[in-house]
């Protein structure tokens, strides 16, 4: 299995490049998209590592993966100034098992 990074952002593709993962530069929305959805089908693909952003543009297909398959792990990682939202985890558990943590 490999992890594919699906980015817009150059810096993110090349840090992660760096590390020995493969990667898809994307200059706009559609070419985001056709990259996740090539990744999505691809056998050999085990992660989808988007930046925070990405995975605002694609949320409803990502969210919809995680809902129908088991493969693949799809992971956000911050921006160069962490998370844009105080609460980005809290939310992200919330919407997966449906309870407000305290």
């Amino acid at each position: 299995m490999i992890s594919r990074v699906i980015s817009r952002t150059d810096e993110l593709l090349v840090a992660l490049r760096m590390s020995g993962f493969e990667g898809v530069w994307c200059a706009d929305a559609e070419e985001l998209e056709k990259a996740f959805d090539e990744a999505v089908e691809d056998k050999d693909v085990g992660m989808i590592i988007l930046n925070e952003k990405d995975f605002y543009e694609l949320e409803e297909k990502v969210l919809a993966v995680k809902d129908k398959k088991r493969s693949p792990f799809i992971c956000t990682l911050p921006g160069r100034d962490g998370y844009s939202e105080d609460d980005f985890i809290m939310r992200y558990v919330r919407d997966a098992i449906g309870v407000k943590l305290d």
